[in-house]
Parts: C-alpha cells; sequence; structure tokens
C-alpha cells in the first residue's frame, strides 16, 4: 500500500517528539519515584517508555485525528474551541498513559497506581500548553515560533535562499463571478491544496498575499535533489489530480503560474504591534517580477538561469531559454527559461500515467469547465 503524503511528512515529526517525550518523561519519573521515596532508576525506566507512548499517541491525534474532527485548512474550528476540545484530549491522553505506566513499571516501596491531584494539575497544564504551542505554530507558520523565542531575526541577516511565488491565474474574473465568500473558499482550497506538495519538499510558506503563495528554501536545501522545482510541479500535479473536484464544487478551474529565483535575502523580525519575520531585498522583487513574465508571455513557470545555473535538472523537466529579458523595476535585464514538463515518448504515451513533470503544462493545468 502507498504512503500518503501527509503521512511521509508526518513519520519524521513523529520520531522526533517520540525522542523527546522519552526523554522528557525519564526526567519527569526520576524526580516523581524518589519524591515518594522509591530509587529513580524505576522511575526513569517507567518514564522512558510511557513519555515515549503518550508523546507519540498525541503527535499522532494531532496529525491524523483532530483535523477530522475539528476540521483542517479549509474548515476549522473557532481557535479557542479549537485549544480548549485539544486541550481536554491531550488531558486525556496523559492521564491514561500515566496510569499505565504506574501499572506497568511500578516503582517498589511504591504501592497503586492511583493518581495524585498534584499529576492532574501537571498533566493538565502540559496538555494546554501543549496544545495552545502547537495552535500559535500553526498560526504563524513554519519555523516562526522558533525563531521568535530564539531570536534568530532580532537583528537582520543576510541569507542566501531561493524563492517560489505561484499565483492564481484569472483570480480577478473568478473573484467576480463566485462573489467575495466563496471566492475566499475558493482560495483556502488552493492554499491548502498546493502547501503538502511544497512542505514535502521542505518548502517554508512564507505569505499567503491575496492569490499568492511565497515559498523561500535556503539555498542548499532548495538545490538539494531539484526540491524547488519538484515542489513548484507537485503543486501544479495537485490542482491537475482536483481538477473536477474543483469544477464541481467551484464551476472553474484552477490555473497557475510560477517564477523562481535566488539570492541574498535580508531575514529579519518587522514591526512592534504586529510582528513578523520578513524578508526583502532585490531577490524577491526580482522573483515577483518573474512571475509577471510568465502573465506577459504565456508561461506557465519561468525560472531564473541564476538558479537553473546551480541545480541538476531532474530529466523530466526540460527548460527552455527565454534569453535576457528586462523585467520591470530592475536596471538591466535578467536571463530567464521557462520551464515544463518533458515529452512522453509517443510509444510509451498510452501507457503513461499524468504526473508533475510528464506532461504538456496547459495539460497538466486544465480541468473540465461546467458550462
Amino acid at each position: 500500500m502507498a504512503i500518503s503524503d501527509r503521512t511521509r511528512i508526518a513519520i519524521p515529526f513523529i520520531v522526533r517528539i517520540t525522542v523527546v517525550g522519552a526523554l522528557a518523561g525519564a526526567i519527569y519519573g526520576y524526580f516523581a519515584a524518589t519524591a515518594v521515596g522509591g530509587p529513580g532508576v524505576y522511575g526513569i525506566e517507567r518514564g522512558l517508555v510511557t513519555g515515549a507512548i503518550i508523546a507519540s499517541v498525541l503527535v499522532c491525534i494531532n496529525l491524523f485525528v483532530l483535523p477530522a474532527l475539528f476540521g483542517a485548512g479549509k474548515r476549522r474550528a473557532p481557535f479557542l474551541l479549537h485549544i480548549g476540545l485539544k486541550s481536554l484530549i491531550y488531558f486525556l491522553v496523559l492521564l491514561l498513559g500515566s496510569t499505565a505506566g504506574r501499572l506497568l513499571f511500578p516503582v517498589p516501596s511504591v504501592s497503586g497506581a492511583g493518581v495524585s491531584l498534584g499529576d492532574v494539575v501537571f498533566f493538565f497544564a502540559v496538555a494546554f500548553v501543549i496544545s495552545f504551542l502547537l495552535d500559535l505554530n500553526s498560526l504563524l507558520g513554519q519555523n516562526v515560533l522558533v525563531s521568535f523565542v530564539t531570536g534568530r531575526y532580532f537583528r537582520p541577516r543576510v541569507e542566501q535562499r531561493i524563492v517560489l511565488f505561484i499565483d492564481m491565474k484569472n483570480s480577478t474574473a473568478a473573484a467576480e463571478r463566485l462573489g467575495e465568500v466563496e471566492f475566499h473558499r475558493l482560495l483556502n482550497h488552493f492554499v491548502s491544496d498546493v502547501s503538502g506538495a511544497i512542505v514535502m519538499q521542505k518548502g517554508q510558506i512564507h505569505k499567503y498575499s491575496g492569490d499568492e503563495l511565497i515559498v523561500t528554501w535556503p539555498l542548499a536545501a532548495g538545490l538539494r535533489n531539484a526540491r524547488c522545482l519538484r515542489a513548484c510541479f507537485g503543486a501544479i500535479q495537485k490542482l491537475a489530480d482536483l481538477g473536477p473536484s474543483y469544477a464541481r464544487e467551484f464551476g472553474l478551474a484552477v490555473d497557475v503560474r510560477a517564477g523562481l529565483h535566488c539570492g541574498s535575502v535580508v531575514v529579519g523580525e518587522m514591526g512592534t504591534i504586529k510582528k513578523e519575520i520578513a524578508l526583502i531585498g532585490d531577490t524577491m522583487n526580482t522573483a515577483a517580477r518573474i512571475v509577471d513574465a510568465c502573465r506577459e508571455r504565456n508561461e506557465s513557470v519561468i525560472a531564473s538561469a541564476a538558479l537553473l545555473r546551480q541545480l541538476a535538472m531532474p530529466p523530466a523537466i526540460v527548460a527552455r531559454p527565454l534569453g535576457p529579458i528586462q523585467l520591470r523595476g530592475r536596471k538591466g535585464p535578467v536571463e530567464l527559461s521557462a520551464l515544463q514538463p518533458a515529452a512522453v515518448p509517443r510509444r510509451e504515451a498510452s501507457n503513461a500515467v499524468l504526473s508533475p513533470i510528464a506532461a504538456d503544462p496547459a495539460a497538466v493545468l486544465r480541468v473540465h469547465r461546467s458550462p
């Protein structure tokens, strides 16, 4: 059975959280055992196993169960309700896990598997903190909470980044046809559907700007195995796969254009009343102008030569040089190339399975429109 994208993304995260939970459980178990007069080594043993079980169950519930119960991406519960219900579920898991640990790994000289009032307060506090931090991290974005806490970008720093802009085509016409509320729902579907392909390739979703996504990678990470290109075409393929669903629900196709570039970016905290980690610089402006070039030249994906020279092009993606192009707002021209899936050999076409890098761009993006 094939592993889903969501599961493939989740496995490393589950392993990391399980290890952290085991270590935290060992520390707590040691002090809990010694506090009641028992040998600390028994508390460590019990804490390791109990912490690992609780952590793995909690993270699996958060990744797979809660989205189905409360909605994820396209249909979410209000923040406070989400926090409250998740805290209650986490609390029950912690309570049951601790009780099971006491039964399975009893500490000599300590009888019973009862849970004290102090344990109940501790578990509820831990459950609330875990729930709050997970939701806060989701609100702020990937790695943003950690960056704020550690002060990584308190002073602006220059980093080498790859930048991907993904823009929805014909969004103005779609908004006029659907109305503002339905168009917002369409955008929510759109960004939710393409995010999986981006995260699969280690991309960091920096910002939603209207009908546009801004994605970045540290230069080395984005170049490795051409992740930036695979993320872009993976997102396009996801929309192609969901084309009939969009046609049924919204009565229109969702097509995109994308621009990729790399270079120096200034990254730093910005704002006082509302803070964010901002990315500014010529690289960001150039990537935005490359999307404009897609619109002007009727291309789906355009990348700068500065980026393509540094990566190994996947064999199923081909680059077609466009030559030096003068982009709006820049002093000199920029070498650009249009990217598209490699053509499928005619003898293989009848057996080919559509992939993000195995068909004409127009065919990849095309979905049936409702009359």
